[in-house]
């Protein structure tokens, strides 16, 4: 999910994308920028997104993300809410599951 301090422009999710190519280019160069991310979701009113990478790639993403500060020339950050191999995993929180 990512964080805009200030109020400032909401990114669509094509520029999302570029977002998440240039901090992967910015901190692990052309070979990061290469590295295959697939937005599979991208809600513009809350910046959140679900992302999909090669397991390899988590490190990667994962570090670049956080270690960005910036979206065009205003600070941000991007806060990883959860992570898992499976998708499924990711429509829900065990933690807040009701049992009858």
């Amino acid at each position: 999910r990512r964080e805009l301090p200030d109020g400032g422009a909401r990114p669509s999710a094509a520029q999302f994308k570029q977002l998440v190519v240039s901090a992967l280019r910015e901190l692990h160069g052309e070979v990061g920028a290469a590295l295959p991310v697939d937005v599979l979701t991208y809600e513009e009113k809350t910046l959140s997104a679900i992302l999909r990478v090669i397991s390899s790639g988590l490190v990667k993403l994962w570090s670049a993300l956080t270690l960005l500060g910036f979206y065009q020339n205003r600070r941000c950050a991007v806060r990883v809410l959860q992570t898992s191999p499976f998708l499924l995993a990711l429509s829900g929180n065990s933690r807040e599951l009701v049992l009858d």
